[in-house]
């Protein structure tokens, strides 16, 4: 129950660290660094002849899956104590390299990231960065408010962890 746990509570911190992702996403897009979002482009890669608001929502939710899925597999494979914006950060730009220089490449839905339009990969890599530096502090927060509730349950007072 440990595990399922951890994969939980980093599956919502993945939902956070996405909705700030995606925000990056949005100002990339506003700014002409991008045309479409990765996620939509992803959708409309293998489901061509969906329409356009169904490949919106299934863009909107895969990108929100694979985010949550992500932050399932930090919280499980990070040990708690060192869950935290820094190795979320790496963890971030782990996944930027393992999908813009790997997956999307290999399937041709993306040139690998060095051979990108530079503001379009800046882009992404910003957007990952923010991904991970989110996922590590919400997965410590949460992990934070689990053990105080742990603590009080148990009627002992809550250790709080200070910030560095």
């Amino acid at each position: 129950m440990h595990l399922i746990g951890r994969a939980v509570r980093g599956a919502a911190a993945g939902a956070a660290a996405t909705a700030a992702m995606t925000a990056v996403f949005g100002a990339a897009g506003a700014s002409g660094m991008m045309h479409r979002q990765p996620p939509e482009r992803i959708v409309r890669t293998f489901f061509p002849g969906m329409s356009q608001p169904g490949k919106e929502g299934l863009a909107l939710a895969s990108h929100f899956g694979y985010g949550m899925a992500g932050g399932a597999l930090y919280a499980c494979a990070v040990p708690g104590r060192l869950q935290e914006p820094g190795t979320g950060t790496a963890f971030g730009a782990l996944v930027w390299l393992a999908s813009y220089e790997g997956w999307l490449p290999a399937l041709g839905i993306f040139p690998p990231a060095h051979k990108d339009r530079p503001g379009r990969a800046a882009s992404i890599y910003a957007a990952h960065l923010v991904y991970g530096w989110t996922l590590g502090w919400a997965a410590q927060r949460l992990r934070q408010k689990a053990a105080e509730r742990g603590a009080e349950a148990a009627g002992r007072p809550a250790r709080r962890a200070t910030a560095a």
